[in-house]
């Protein structure tokens, strides 16, 4: 009996664990716009409940007018289309948010270790090291909700 009773309370656990790691994916899907390159990212699920990051747009001042990933490390990459690169990809959650990943920067070619962090609804942290040295940006959502979009929280 008491073993019956311990199952449920792990499964129950499990089922809890399984929700929480899909609402912290949930908490940082969307726009966002970078602080220091002026573009914007969508964020996403990868296809294995972790998120993904693809380039939606660049200010020109940023890339001087180039529309390819020129500067990419594989050269096979140079003639891609800099909006839809993948940026963000790799990550494991973890209780501080998501770890481990990989943040691509077209602007120099590089790929980073990364973090991702929510600070709030609208503001996420992005931390980016190579080697021993980080950099970390306050990424802000492009668009929150309106109360229209809001789910409908009333019992009717």
């Amino acid at each position: 009996m008491v073993f019956r009773g311990l199952g449920c309370w792990v499964v129950l656990g499990l089922y809890f664990a399984g929700s929480a790691m899909a609402g912290e994916l949930a908490g940082i899907a969307g726009e966002w716009r970078t602080v220091r390159h002026g573009a914007d990212v969508a964020i996403s699920d990868c296809g294995d409940g972790t998120p993904c990051g693809f380039l939606l747009s660049v200010s020109a001042d940023m890339t001087g007018g180039e529309t390819k990933d020129a500067r990419n490390k594989n050269p096979e990459l140079r003639d891609r289309p800099l909006i839809g690169v993948p940026i963000l990809w790799g990550f494991s959650e973890s209780e501080q948010g998501w770890r481990q990943g990989q943040l691509y920067n077209p602007d120099t070619g590089q790929t980073f270790r990364s973090s991702l962090e929510l600070l709030s609804p609208d503001q996420l942290k992005v931390k980016g090291c190579l080697g021993p040295f980080c950099r970390q940006q306050i990424w802000t959502r492009l668009r929150s909700l309106s109360t229209e979009e809001q789910p409908d929280q009333t019992d009717e």
